[in-house]
């Protein structure tokens, strides 16, 4: 695997034509599985994660159900305390 098959979020939306919002959503339904879809590549003691996606492995989990892809018009799941 090589450090290019990696994008940042932003490749990642554009390339799959979708909106960074509904992304995180795929992620937390999880849809996109950590270190397989996508993975947090900041430092331990960072404030933020910096996320990089794997661009075939995210177009082939969303060629299986083509209703992943657009925005889900089911309203967001709350958060849980």
């Amino acid at each position: 695997m090589s450090k290019s098959d990696w994008v940042t979020t932003g490749v990642i939306c554009q390339q799959l034509g979708i909106s960074d919002k509904h992304l995180w959503r795929l992620r937390d339904e999880k849809l996109l599985r950590k270190n397989h879809h996508w993975k947090n590549i900041a430092r331990p003691q960072a404030a933020r994660p910096t996320y990089r996606w794997h661009l075939k492995r995210c177009e082939q989990a969303l060629e299986i159900d083509p209703e992943l892809r657009g925005f889900i018009t089911q309203p967001a799941r709350p958060k849980q305390p």
